[in-house]
């Protein structure tokens, strides 16, 4: 383990005297979640929602079908689960907006005036910067190795600032929520799911990293249906794939030469109605105990003769900061067996045999490996750099699907999952040092 900033005291403090209307610190200060509940029930708002960028939103429709020309088709509300498969948002699902509705009589507002309700719910914004401070220096980099949920009685005391998300930027993440997948937990889930799903044919090939094998995860048909459901019943949404690139500050899928595959994403309706995905989905999803909406959209890759993805690693370096954190799993599905090459290689990983791990296609299984370390997920583990080996002979259809601690789906809605610019604030961090794969 790196070196890393020391821990907060773990003695319990003294007990801080009650600022007027309850809070999270002492000293009459209190938590932006306190803040955004009162905002929620008062008045909507202040009826200025629509201006903070991602409120307001209206029911979404759709049309079912055949129109004719001249005809308006028949309008149907989109579900919440058809929202958030095609990366849109749900309407009322956003974060209530902390902000001032009177400016001007906000700024002459004193600490003792934010302890009344009426006054924090008009005032959020101007009341969370006089109220909610640091009184330690360090509350920040302690908040960045996620002190505010390992150490919550000490930093809610202390440290309410480092402790709660920016109020003035809606895909800030809450420092005091423990991801649903952290420190220490790696082990514990893949050990659960080895031993609770023999059926799928687990079997260990590494303890650190983790890499499990499953030899039977799919039928035969599950791998022809997650096929079709998000290539299509003729592959017309199989495209040349991409990679993640930052241009212009943004990240975005570009072509690249060291990717010479093509993939297809399911975020189509016949693929997330397609009974098949929902049955694959729910599978891995229950293997490595998460909710749906955690996982990205799968994406559908196939090889032909000579295609190839060079040494690359899963993990994002802008999803570090975003709302929706870093992938901490791969879940590569084989859907086809392979006559020659098109392996999976893992040269920081050894086998049985001391050899660089290779996992060969095969129909119907599956490797899961995660991408952080055990103690820190934040801290990429560069060990699970991997290849896919270029196919000799034959034909490769393999499935890609990204898994987080948190929310995926909703942050990719509301732009909060790394393709926006990056904000100026560092919400967690990795190790100052790690470790390194073998050789390097």
């Amino acid at each position: 383990m790196g070196k890393s900033v020391n821990k907060p005291p773990a003695a319990k403090p003294s007990k801080p005297a009650k600022a007027k209307g309850g809070g999270k610190s002492s000293g009459g200060g209190f938590g932006l979640a306190a803040v955004l509940c009162a905002v929620a029930v008062a008045a909507l708002a202040w009826l200025a929602y629509e201006t903070m960028g991602g409120g307001g939103a209206q029911p979404v429709t759709m049309t079912t079908g055949k129109q004719q020309p001249g005809k308006k088709g028949k309008q149907k509300e989109m579900t919440p689960h058809e929202l958030r498969q095609q990366g849109r948002m749900v309407p009322g699902s956003e974060r209530p907006p902390c902000k001032d509705a009177f400016a001007a009589g906000c700024s002459s507002m004193t600490e003792e005036d934010c302890g009344r309700e009426d006054v924090k719910t008009k005032c959020c914004l101007s009341c969370f910067k006089k109220t909610c401070v640091d009184k330690d220096p360090e509350c920040i980099p302690w908040a960045q190795k996620g002190q505010c949920y390992l150490n919550p009685e000490y930093m809610n005391a202390t440290c309410c600032f480092a402790c709660s998300p920016d109020p003035e930027d809606r895909c800030s993440p809450d420092p005091s929520k423990r991801p649903m997948v952290a420190e220490g937990d790696l082990s514990k889930v893949f050990e659960r799911a080895v031993s609770n799903y023999s059926q799928y044919g687990p079997k260990i090939l590494n303890r650190d990293p983790w890499v499990v094998y499953f030899d039977n995860l799919l039928t035969p048909e599950e791998a022809d249906g997650i096929f079709e459901a998000v290539g299509g019943k003729k592959q017309e949404y199989l495209k040349p794939s991409t990679t993640a690139q930052v241009v212009n500050g943004k990240l975005t899928d570009v072509p690249d030469q060291i990717r010479t595959s093509w993939n297809a994403w399911c975020q189509h309706p016949f693929c997330y109605n397609h009974p098949t995905h929902e049955t694959v989905i729910s599978r891995i999803m229950d293997i490595v105990g998460l909710p749906h909406d955690y996982a990205e959209h799968m994406q559908l890759l196939k090889y032909g003769p000579g295609e190839y993805y060079r040494l690359h690693h899963d993990w994002i370096p802008q999803q570090e900061q975003a709302l929706c954190g870093p992938r901490i799993y791969t879940f590569f599905l084989y859907l086809s067996d392979v006559e020659e090459g098109g392996g999976t290689r893992f040269p920081h990983v050894k086998d049985a045999d001391g050899s660089q791990l290779i996992v060969q296609p095969k129909k119907g299984a599956a490797v899961w490996w995660p991408h952080g370390m055990e103690h820190n997920l934040w801290q990429k583990d560069d060990r699970t750099h991997h290849e896919a080996m270029p196919v000799i002979k034959g034909l490769k259809r393999a499935a890609n699907y990204w898994i987080h601690a948190m929310d995926f789906k909703s942050s990719m809605a509301s732009g909060c999952d790394g393709r926006q610019q990056l904000k100026p604030r560092i919400w967690r961090t990795g190790d100052r040092a790690s470790p390194r794969p073998r050789g390097q």
